[in-house]
């Protein structure tokens, strides 16, 4: 093997640098702990004898994830409804659409939504991105296709790329049901127009069934219009109590990304965030759900220990 090369992020779990082997290599924990818990999400390839028969080692490496991306993976299997949030540059997007791969390879004929809110949105991020996903996976038979934003791979496993800019757009996503659901950028989405398309995540294959049924995802940073539903929702698990009376806490779950768990992002991309405005820094750099435009305080800024805007005024009760 030849000398590893060591990045500047350090594992979550254990606090090792991540390593790999070369520069198409996929950097992993190799403290062997994390490395085998990083290895039951990953993607590979195995090796074929000169029989025809499939062999025990590892021919090529598809995919693997880091930490973080593993942790988001550990929890959708916790519960249905599953944010990927926090900072920028943690790979969300690029965990969710490999994590549908990696599951419609798992499930016959599994039927997946990947979702932006606008068609622009779509065609600058997924759209881009999946063409070159496919040709990495055509060992496994995927393909693309780019007019009908179809990515097929599997025995019949389909990803529908979609957007939801319209009621119209609403209306058509309500008409069939899948066994994934995955919102690119929740915040972009208004609460009441994305409960209605996580209600049309229900399975009725059996296998899917007793894996644990439909699954919800949704990758976003904070800020922007949804916030404060999505806080509420996964991240606090404190919502208006009459109107959602239905609501379980024990089924919606988060995991929070920073920008430290990103091996691939060029060491100097935080100073670009630091450079940011006051709360676009907490919500990109810090991954803050508690920063939001208009507001008029704020309320993370501290002076002599306490929020800016709190004064002792040596009043006795």
């Amino acid at each position: 093997m030849p000398d590893p090369q060591v990045s500047h992020v350090r594992c979550c779990w254990c606090g090792e640098p991540l390593r790999r082997t070369g520069p198409t290599a996929f950097w992993m924990c190799w403290t062997p702990a994390c490395y085998q818990r990083a290895c039951v999400w990953a993607l590979t390839v195995a090796e074929r004898r000169a029989d025809g028969t499939i062999g025990d080692r590892v021919h090529s490496w598809l995919f693997a994830p880091t930490p973080r991306q593993t942790e988001f993976y550990e929890q959708t299997r916790r519960t249905k409804y599953t944010l990927f949030g926090g900072a920028k540059a943690v790979a969300k997007s690029y965990a969710a659409r490999w994590g549908l791969y990696r599951d419609c390879l798992r499930f016959p004929g599994l039927r997946c939504l990947l979702l932006r809110r606008t068609f622009g949105e779509l065609e600058a991020t997924h759209l881009l991105d999946m063409p070159g996903e496919a040709e990495t996976l055509k060992l496994v038979g995927a393909t693309f296709a780019k007019s009908d934003r179809e990515f097929r791979l599997g025995r019949g496993s389909l990803i529908k790329a979609g957007h939801c800019e319209t009621e119209a757009d609403v209306s058509k996503h309500l008409s069939t049901q899948w066994d994934r659901i995955v919102f690119d950028e929740l915040v972009t989405f208004e609460c009441d127009m994305a409960l209605a398309i996580m209600s049309c995540a229900r399975a009725v294959k059996p296998d899917v069934i007793a894996d644990g049924g439909a699954l919800v995802w949704g990758v976003t940073n904070p800020g922007g219009r949804g916030a404060h539903w999505i806080k509420e929702f996964f991240v606090e698990h404190v919502v208006d109590s009459e109107r959602f009376p239905a609501y379980d806490p024990s089924v919606w779950g988060a995991v929070l990304g920073t920008v430290e768990d990103n091996p691939y992002m060029e060491p100097g991309y935080r100073k670009t965030l630091e450079n940011l405005p006051p709360i676009l820094r907490r919500q990109w750099l810090y991954g803050d759900w508690e920063a939001f435009e208009g507001q008029f305080f704020d309320f993370a800024s501290q002076r002599g220990g306490q929020p800016w805007h709190v004064a002792d005024l040596g009043l006795v009760a």
